[in-house]
């Protein structure tokens, strides 16, 4: 007996039964092509914190849950946020950013040099207010906008950087720091790399007319400290965002460093290249022409002057955080 013909329109998934659909609807939006929207929402969770110059990002309240105890408060500010995705690729935008700033603040001290001019020092503040404000910018964002290991430190002493991100940040910040001396070594080779220093921050004193040691720490403290204290006034103060815009603090920041540059870079000590607001800066030069001589100077002086800054932060702090409830947490 002879199959019964099929419709000239037959189609086996006409057979599917109602049911079969309501149970399969992706193999039921499959067939259909259906097209869909899906809705995204840009989140800046990299520089949602208070030690991060993009200030239209800052939370103003958060939440911390924490066991009673002293012991627990101290465990629980060490270990809390180790699991944060977005501290770990915050710290990667540091690396990347630091290397590229370090290596492009090399190249142009050594343009400048080269200039032979006698407005070395303007020529050096102009161009550095104006790289470090466009580093800032690009790199807020993302990061809070660091790229410095004196300004992270100071902000974990101020209580505005919670310690994983400190401590990663620093991290990436140093190993950003070696990247860009061994760039620096690769680009301009052995010669010229060693002829200009690696591009800056050295202490040779060798000599009987050079400076001294006590004398280079001292500079490299204060100047450090007058760094830290505007970066905070300008750039890290809540309060700085509602008076003057949340867009103007990097840019100031920028104009604080040049003129530190321009009132330390014509100081003429022999030997001495002047302050270096920015240990990694000097770590990557001294990586670039393989001499670590007095290096220390150019960490210790601005870790002290963090400390000094963090004591008067917390004596007389800019503003205060309000305790707007205790919740217990079951």
């Amino acid at each position: 007996m002879s199959s019964p013909e099929k419709p000239p329109n037959f189609d086996r998934e006409n057979m599917m039964s109602q049911s079969d659909k309501r149970a399969n609807p992706d193999r039921e939006l499959r067939q259909r092509r259906i097209p869909f929207r899906t809705t995204r929402q840009n989140e800046s969770g990299g520089a949602q914190f208070q030690g991060s110059f993009a200030a239209g990002t800052r939370q103003d309240q958060w939440t911390v849950e924490k066991e009673p105890g002293t012991w627990n408060a101290i465990y629980d500010y060490v270990t809390y946020g180790w699991n944060k995705k977005t501290i770990w690729k915050s710290a990667f935008i540091e690396f990347i950013g630091t290397a590229f700033q370090v290596y492009i603040m090399a190249m142009m001290s050594i343009t400048v040099v080269n200039f032979q001019s006698p407005y070395l020092p303007a020529y050096a503040g102009v161009v550095g207010a104006i790289y470090i404000s466009l580093f800032i910018y690009g790199t807020a964002a993302a990061s809070g906008g660091h790229l410095n290991p004196m300004i992270t430190f100071s902000t974990l002493l101020a209580g505005l950087t919670e310690f994983p991100r400190a401590v990663l940040y620093i991290l990436a910040q140093t190993a950003g720091a070696v990247l860009a001396g061994g760039m620096i070594r690769g680009c301009l080779g052995k010669a010229t790399t060693e002829k200009y220093q690696g591009g800056g921050c050295f202490l040779n004193n060798s000599t009987t007319d050079s400076f001294s040691i006590g004398q280079a720490f001292l500079l490299e403290t204060i100047f450090s400290l007058i760094c830290i204290f505007l970066a905070f006034g300008i750039g890290l103060d809540p309060r700085q965002a509602q008076l003057f815009g949340p867009s103007i603090g990097p840019a100031m920041v920028g104009v604080t460093v040049g003129v530190l540059i321009f009132a330390s870079a014509g100081l003429g000590f022999p030997g001495y290249s002047g302050p270096s607001f920015n240990p990694g800066r000097c770590l990557a030069y001294s990586v670039a022409r393989h001499d670590f001589e007095n290096q220390w100077i150019f960490w210790i002086g601005p870790m002290a002057a963090a400390f000094v800054h963090g004591a008067i932060y917390h004596t007389v702090p800019p503003f205060t955080l309000v305790r707007i409830c205790d919740v217990g947490v079951e």
